[in-house]
């Protein structure tokens, strides 16, 4: 089974300020608080983030679309530096307006496929489990409200 995990958050910002702000490969770093370096050229970023304790490569890429209500990240995670093993996954933001709100959906698929039991097993976790941190998109959203004030 292909893994996938969502989440979704109410933003009080216009859809184009979250497509602009989520677009920009710049923010990253402020998504996700295991990034230790980045270099960003043009819709393409390569870096460096911590991953079980271990600091791994990592590339990205934000392709251009004419969709204003949706942003595409693929990435492609180096986690077995020694026998050259890497992980593919797309994480894709849903922009949607309802009024002075905007929904956003986060969607983080996983190329790799795993057995049942294992996606049954993170499904649970992610269900009954006491995250630690803030979320992507609860950084996002603070993000966001504190740019717009």
């Amino acid at each position: 089974m292909q893994l996938e995990l969502t989440e979704k958050t109410k933003l009080e910002a216009p859809p184009d300020q979250i497509h602009n702000w989520l677009s920009d490969l710049e923010n990253w770093p402020k998504i996700n608080d295991k990034i230790r370096s980045i270099s960003v050229e043009g819709d393409k970023c390569i870096g460096e983030l911590v991953f079980k304790g271990k600091t791994i490569d990592f590339a990205g890429m934000v392709p251009e679309d004419d969709d204003p209500f949706k942003v595409t990240c693929n990435i492609v995670v180096q986690t077995n530096p020694e026998q050259n093993r890497t992980e593919h996954m797309t994480v894709v933001y849903e922009i949607e307006p309802l009024g002075r709100y905007t929904r956003v959906i986060e969607r983080i698929k996983f190329e790799r496929q795993i057995p049942f039991w294992g996606w049954l097993l993170v499904k649970f976790i992610m269900k009954v489990g006491k995250p630690t941190g803030l979320t992507n998109l609860q950084r996002i959203k603070e993000h966001i409200a504190a740019e717009s004030e």
